[in-house]
């Protein structure tokens, strides 16, 4: 109910000096609602006569002017919040005599010494008033657009914006079109920087706020009429109570499409807090292995954020292959000394995986270390002849929480810090090439207003914010959300809006060429109440994944053969030009070759090898301080090694 989900209670009241004869005044309810944002009667002891009993909640009930007794004027409302409980019927008349109160920013009349007189009753109820395209405005005003159908009678027919939430409650709009996250601090913002109109046209839906029936399964894209009172709950949140509904629509679910042939994947999913031993985990690791199949399409290399240690990371290995036989991911995982981390889960056919952390000793200028969750790095080989050299580089961020209010400068300063450290990052990683950037940033993929984030790691350039962008990356990295259609460009839903807050950017791409990104549906649109249920895809997590499509040029019989387990490459790392290299076959077959290639997958040195043991010396043709890809082959198999050169 109304006054248990939002704590709409008036006990300070009692606290005031009341007397027990209330001498008031006799008003209409439009002249208390005034046409500001508050009464102009504030504390003050009203009477207001033979209006109409509209709605009933739980120790509250609505009060509206008769039709003819309005004033007609678009700047008023006629209507008022009553604390109190109320016996009598909806279409009672009744008259009030009590104190105007503001709650959360609506205009009420306190419990407190509260007289209720009933008139009449079978008064038919006003004519509600038709929510429409403008109606909210979608413009943000001193006064919002609401303010003058406080506490009436509305009717509407609308599209959820988001799904239902924890609260039970759904974002709705009437204007035709989904609300994004757009550039920018909220309005009414700072001078001079970028600012964000918070998409005054969301409203909130409560089902069951006057005991109509509840619904918890309201999904982005439903379509919801109905006849209700329209609330301020709380200053700018604007809900309406439904007197009776209608709700049409399903679960959104849209799968990645899936890889075609020469074609390699990765992926990004934040797995929302993802504990071992917990009551839900076994739940929790069906739902997550039924999405990064059936949504995600298994990704050949999955980068995964909030993460909670590498034995549950092993377990969600387990469930997917209990869900799609085969895919025997390798799980990945470096402690951060927090309660969450990243990892990565990668199929056996990627080809001498290397995971490491960075930044994880930088510090914070105002105490403290830089990244509670460091980036996470892996490098290996797509499994082409040549092998194609790969960089996947995992971020997650510090969040917006707090980026408003006392703790503003704390977090505008870490997560500015931050993206600094990690645009150094991946200007010296994209030096080697074949970078790719993924992960839950905690940002837009344009300027909040106060930091820039993406673009300050991205190297693109940037509409302005409060602590502005350095240049730093160069050239820019690709950003490839920013090319998919505009109403794509999300993977989270936040208060209603739509916003991306998992990032993909790529680097120069050398035998390599990006064939776009998806994200698969099946989480930020359904609602709260789906992860309940094993059994089903929708809400495994809070976040939409993606994946990366890359096709590789030199796609060969050589990118299915597997690694060979008896093959054994020994060499010093890093190694001198000249150097030695001992190459033994073991069990798996007579050796056939060994390759040298540039990271562009230029073959730069091949030496025909027979038997089942060589030693070699490091060609001369290497250039000292590079890094080079090594390719081993044997009749059973290749093994595929990193070389870097003093």
């Amino acid at each position: 109910m109304l006054n248990i989900k939002f704590g709409i209670i008036v006990g300070f009241l009692l606290f005031r000096f009341i007397p027990n004869s209330l001498d008031a005044q006799t008003l209409e309810i439009w002249e208390i609602q005034g046409t500001g944002a508050s009464s102009p009667y504030e504390f003050e002891i009203v009477a207001t006569e033979e209006n109409i009993v509209t709605a009933k909640g739980n120790g509250f009930f609505f009060l509206q002017t008769p039709p003819e007794r309005s004033d007609n004027n678009s700047l008023t409302s006629d209507a008022l919040l009553v604390y109190g409980s109320y016996g009598g019927q909806v279409g009672d008349v009744a008259t009030v005599v009590g104190r105007v109160v503001e709650i959360d920013g609506a205009t009420s009349i306190s419990s407190s010494n509260i007289q209720i007189t009933f008139v009449s009753s079978g008064a038919a109820l006003p004519p509600p008033v038709v929510l429409g395209e403008g109606v909210p405005s979608p413009e943000p005003s001193a006064v919002h657009s609401l303010e003058r159908l406080e506490n009436m009678l509305v009717q509407f027919s609308a599209t959820a914006t988001g799904p239902t939430s924890s609260q039970e409650l759904t974002p709705l709009t009437t204007s035709g079109a989904r609300p994004f996250r757009e550039p920018g601090i909220l309005y009414p913002g700072l001078p001079g920087l970028p600012i964000w109109d918070g998409n005054p046209e969301i409203f909130w839906f409560d089902p069951n706020g006057l005991n109509a029936p509840n619904n918890r399964f309201i999904n982005t894209g439903a379509a919801v009429e109905a006849t209700a009172v329209m609330l301020e709950a709380d200053a700018g949140f604007w809900l309406a109570l439904p007197l009776n509904y209608t709700v049409s629509g399903s679960s959104v679910l849209r799968p990645a499409r899936d890889a075609a042939p020469g074609e390699f994947t990765v992926g990004s999913l934040n797995v929302l807090r993802l504990f071992a031993n917990t009551s839900n985990t076994n739940q929790r690791l069906q739902k997550l292995a039924r999405y990064i199949d059936r949504q995600l399409r298994l990704p050949d290399i999955l980068a995964l954020q909030e993460v909670g240690s590498l034995n549950v990371l092993e377990d969600l290995a387990y469930y997917i292959n209990l869900e799609a036989p085969g895919a025997n991911y390798e799980a990945y995982l470096i402690p951060s000394g927090g309660e969450i981390d990243l990892g990565f889960l990668v199929k056996p056919t990627i080809e001498g995986v290397q995971v490491s952390q960075l930044g994880a000793n930088e510090g914070f200028s105002l105490g403290g270390r830089l990244h509670d969750r460091p980036p996470l790095l892996l490098e290996a080989f797509l499994p082409t002849s040549p092998p194609t050299f790969l960089q996947v580089l995992n971020l997650h961020l510090r969040s917006l929480l707090g980026i408003e209010g006392p703790d503003a400068n704390f977090v505008r300063t870490k997560r500015y810090q931050q993206s600094i450290s990690v645009a150094n990052m991946a200007q010296a990683l994209q030096q080697e090439g074949n970078l790719i950037v993924v992960g839950d940033f905690n940002a837009f993929q344009f300027s909040d207003g106060y930091v820039d984030v993406t673009n300050q790691i991205s190297g693109a350039a940037s509409i302005g914010a409060q602590l502005p962008p350095m240049p730093i990356v160069s050239p820019p990295l690709t950003n490839q959300a920013e090319l998919l259609p505009a109403e794509e460009r999300y993977s989270y839903v936040f208060d209603g809006s739509a916003q991306i807050l998992d990032q993909c950017l790529s680097s120069t791409l050398y035998g390599l060429e990006a064939k776009g990104m998806q994200y698969g549906r099946g989480n930020a649109d359904n609602a709260l109440a789906y992860a309940d249920n094993p059994f089903l895809v929708e809400r495994a997590s809070d976040h939409d994944g993606f994946v990366l499509f890359l096709e590789a040029e030199n796609m060969t019989p050589a990118a299915s053969a597997e690694l060979a387990e008896g093959l054994l490459v020994q060499f010093a790392q890093p190694i001198r030009p000249g150097g030695g290299i001992y190459v033994n076959s073991r069990n798996s077959g007579p050796l056939r070759s060994l390759e040298f290639f540039d990271l562009q997958g230029r073959m730069i040195w091949k030496k025909l090898l027979s038997g089942h043991e060589a030693s070699l010396q490091l060609p001369t043709v290497v250039q000292s301080g590079q890094m080079y890809i090594l390719r081993a082959a044997g009749e059973k198999g290749v093994r595929v090694e990193r070389v870097i050169v003093e």
